[in-house]
Parts: structure tokens; sequence; C-alpha cells
């Protein structure tokens, strides 16, 4: 081949290649075909061709020597784990006689490891030797939570679902014996809510045709639902409630026991934290008993409507009424601070169902304790609260001071 020299030096003109005449038979080449190959002196594509052929060839077989010692090395030793830690395992696990080599092969994550240690047993082969992959071990367990529908309560223990503390047994205790078991044969049924609500509407002076009449006749009508009827299917199949609430309950369906008041009164009150809580009936109730209380309806219970109530309602001797009126009032007035109002009335109703300490106002809503509450811890100052702001001594920790309540 010959090659036909550039014009000037340097120049970006094509090389044109020159085809001799080798044998009989051939001719040079066309201009075309030169044009189309363009290569430089000496150069076939079919030698680049096996260049590149050899080069990568090379590079394979490095790249597939790296990967096997990889293999041959991961095989031995697993990646994740080193040999060390299996090393002391395997120790520990020999001074042992309980067979503790099975648990360490079960314990293992990766199944090669184990190949590679000769004194360890072999494990037999199977799944995880086929795909050589993690092996996962699972551990479960349940978790029995209760559910809405008590499902999950073994139904062969007696035992209740919610209890009332001491406090609220003895206000609910007074609330069925002094106001609906008038025979005292501890079981009571709708007729004794007929005498209860009668009496509060013989005493507010309330007529049959009159709008507070009906609304006393729903609120009985939901004390007997809820306290004399069956109770709901989830609650009437547990063996606590089907003895002390179901058809055996008194020897006489639709009848009531203490017992089984006060365990639907645990149940009610259970669920309840607030005045909002709390049905609509029971709601009306603390309508009804201010409103009877109040009975001419100047919208502030005085502290003789209180002892009137007490007297024609609850049924206490005039001598018992004196003894404790003041401290009733001043029980549910914070010392007369406060205007019995309703306002203050559904907050003493409130301590009534869900208080469960002794000293509160609920106390005296409904039925006096017969017994005399505890005296406060400490006793509350309240003067401070009626001073005049310029009066007011301002608290500083480092002040010395002859004051003997602080407010907060």
């Amino acid at each position: 081949m010959e090659v036909k020299k550039h014009d000037k030096p340097g120049s970006l003109s094509p090389v044109k290649c020159a085809v001799k005449k080798e044998d009989d038979g051939k001719t040079k080449g066309s201009s075309k075909s030169e044009k189309e190959l363009k290569l430089p002196p000496e150069k076939s594509p079919t030698d680049d061709g096996l260049r590149k052929e050899r080069r990568l060839s090379r590079a394979s077989e490095s790249s597939k020597d790296t990967f096997d010692r990889q293999d041959s090395r991961s095989t031995t030793l697993s990646p994740k784990v080193s040999r060390k830690y299996f090393t002391n395992w395997k120790q520990a696990c020999d001074k042992t006689k309980d067979k503790t080599k099975e648990l360490l092969k079960r314990w293992r994550t990766l199944p090669e490891a184990e190949a590679s240690e000769g004194q360890m047993q072999s494990t037999p082969q199977g799944d995880e030797d086929k795909h050589h992959g993690w092996s996962v071990h699972v551990w479960t367990t349940w978790v029995n939570r209760c559910s809405e529908d008590l499902e999950c309560l073994d139904l062969e223990e007696e035992q209740p679902l919610a209890q009332l503390s001491s406090v609220q047994s003895d206000k609910m205790t007074l609330f069925f014996t002094e106001m609906l078991d008038h025979d005292r044969d501890d079981v009571i049924c709708d007729q004794n809510f007929d005498g209860f609500f009668e009496k509060l509407a013989h005493f507010a002076d309330w007529s049959a045709n009159s709008s507070e009449f009906h609304i006393l006749l729903e609120v009985k009508r939901e004390f007997i639902e809820h306290f004399i009827n069956p109770l709901p299917a989830k609650y009437a199949e547990l063996p606590y409630y089907r003895r002390v609430c179901g058809p055996e309950a008194g020897g006489i369906p639709g009848r009531t026991t203490l017992e089984g008041w006060l365990a639907r009164w645990a149940l009610h009150l259970s669920e309840m934290k607030k005045f909002t809580d709390l049905p609509l009936y029971l709601q009306y109730l603390c309508k009804i008993l201010f409103h009877v209380v109040d009975r001419t309806s100047t919208g502030e219970i005085t502290k003789s409507a209180l002892a009137a109530f007490y007297r024609s309602v609850i049924g206490l001797t005039a001598s018992r009424v004196e003894e404790i009126i003041d401290t009733a009032y001043d029980r549910m007035t914070s010392n007369q601070y406060l205007i019995l109002d309703y306002g203050t009335y559904m907050h003493c109703f409130t301590n009534w169902l869900m208080g469960k300490n002794p000293n509160g106002p609920g106390q005296w809503v409904l039925v006096p304790p017969k017994d005399s509450l505890p005296q406060p811890p400490f006793p509350v100052d309240y003067s401070a609260l009626n001073t005049e702001p310029a009066k007011l001594e301002p608290y500083a920790p480092d002040k010395k001071t002859n004051r003997h309540s602080v407010i907060v």
C-alpha cells in the first residue's frame, strides 16, 4: 500500500489509499470505497476487533479470578460475622452437656459458615443448602387484648368487670336502702322507682300534665331499663352478672338485689369521666333534683330549701337536719363562697356519681352520710380570695412574713 503525501504539513485533508494491482484479475479500488474506508495505514477493522476481544477476554478472565477468590473466601468465612465470634460460641457450647450444638446450628444465620468449621457437625442438606441464602427464624406469641365485646374473658371465673370504690358503694347503698327499698328486703322492682319519683313530683308540686312530670316519667323508664331489665348479651352471659343480675337474682325475675344494683352502677360509671359522658337520663336526673330542691324557682338553692328537702323527701328527722345542714351547705358552696345555682349543683351531682374519695360535695346531694366524715388533711383558707388587690401581699421566696396561706 502506498500513502499519498499531504499537500501541506498539518492539513486535515483526508488520506486516500492507492491500491496496486496484485494479481491478474484484480484492479484498483474505486474512489467511493476509498472514501468509505478512511483508515490509517497498515490497519484493518479485523485487527481492531481481535484486539478488543483480546482485551475483553483478559479483563473477564481477571474479574472471574477475583470473583472466584471472593466466592472461595466467602465460603470459608461469612462477610457479616467473624470467625472468632463462632469459635467462642463453639468453645462455650462444647463445655455444656445439654446438646447446645443443635441450638448453635439453628441460631447461625448463614449456613455456609457451618461448613468451614471442621469440628462442628454438618447440617442436614435441605432447602437452605440448595439456595445458600439467609435462614430466617421467627418466634411468635399470642397477645390477648380485651375487645369491646368481651370475648377474651374467661367465662368460668366469677369476677366483675368493674368495681366501685368504697365511697361510691356507700353512696349508692344509701340510695338503694333509703330511697328505694322501703321494706328492707334487699330487693327492688319497678314499683319502688314509681314511689321514689312520685315523691319527687309531690314535693315539687308538679301536676300530671306538666312538662316536668313527663320528663320525670321518661327518666323513670330509663332507670327501669338499666337497673331492672336484663343486661345486654355481652354482660348477661358472664357468670358473675348472670348470678347477680340474671333472672335468678332475688328469686323472681324483674327484681334487682343490692349486689346487682352496685354491679350495674359499676358498669355504667366505669366508662364515664365527666358530666357530659353521662347518659341523657342521668343528666336529666341532675336537673330534676335541682328543680325539686329549688321548688320556688329562684335559680338558687338556699340552706332552708335544702333542709326542707332533707325532711320531706329523704325523711330525716328535724334534729338530724339541724345537725348536718350547716356542714352540708358549706361543703356544697365552699364555705358559702359560691352560690348554689345549677352550675354549682351540677358539679356536686357529678361528684356524687364519680367521686371516689370522702369530703366531696357529692356526699350531700341525695342522702347524707350517717357516719361523720373524716376531717380534711389541712384547712383551706378562703379569706385571701375576698381581699382587695391593694391589700394582697405578693409572694417572695426570700421575704419573711407571718402569712399562713399562699394563693396559688
